[in-house]
């Protein structure tokens, strides 16, 4: 398997949510994602959505914890083969682990990126929070990890995914999931030909 390329935006977006939904609900979650398409026609938006006005949710993971995912996307126009075909990119990325079903809900951890195409910043575009502190130097001092963007390298959702079924004990819903999400990794790897 080779990039993934469409010859419209919106093709290789509905592609990737379709993946993501499939591996989500053979993993963790029956909630879908919902494709947003942005004004901008190369961009979109991938979230969990629920309810008519589809209010921004959190989906629940099992348990007690909850969930958070969005994505926005980009549609990078290439010639392939003498042909205009649109590429998949990520421009951003967020996910939470949540006590509870609201983006007001406490969070325990967050990784998030952000693209300089996005938006330029001075602190580490991928990185996580966890939201905890830390007495430092005899407890003279609380370092807020909350506050802190601790450089973490690219996450994928896989990742996360992995980390609450092995770390936070979740119950996947299968027992081949490892599988499910190394064979996940492996294509989308190859889909954006970045190294996770």
């Amino acid at each position: 398997m080779a990039a993934l390329y469409g010859d419209a935006p919106q093709q290789i977006f509905r592609e990737f949510c379709e993946h993501l939904n499939r591996l989500l609900h053979t993993t963790i979650t029956d909630a879908n994602l919902r494709l947003l398409a942005a004004e901008h026609r190369h961009r979109g938006f991938l979230e969990f959505r629920q309810g008519e006005h589809g209010e921004i949710r959190c989906a629940r993971v099992g348990g007690s914890y909850y969930l958070f995912l969005a994505q926005t996307l980009e549609a990078e126009e290439k010639m392939v083969e003498g042909s205009k075909k649109y590429r998949l990119r990520t421009l951003r990325y967020a996910y939470r682990v949540t006590e509870g079903p609201t983006l007001d809900s406490r969070w325990l951890f967050r990784w998030e990126y952000e693209s300089p195409k996005i938006k330029p910043h001075l602190y580490p575009r991928h990185h996580i929070h966890v939201n905890t502190g830390v007495n430092c130097f005899s407890d003279r001092f609380t370092l807020n990890c909350s506050e802190l963007h601790v450089p973490s390298g690219w996450i994928a959702i896989e990742e996360v995914i992995r980390f609450l079924i092995h770390e936070l004990r979740l119950e996947p819903k299968r027992p081949d999931w490892d599988q499910l999400l190394l064979d996940s990794e492996e294509r989308f790897t190859e889909w954006t030909e970045r190294t996770i």
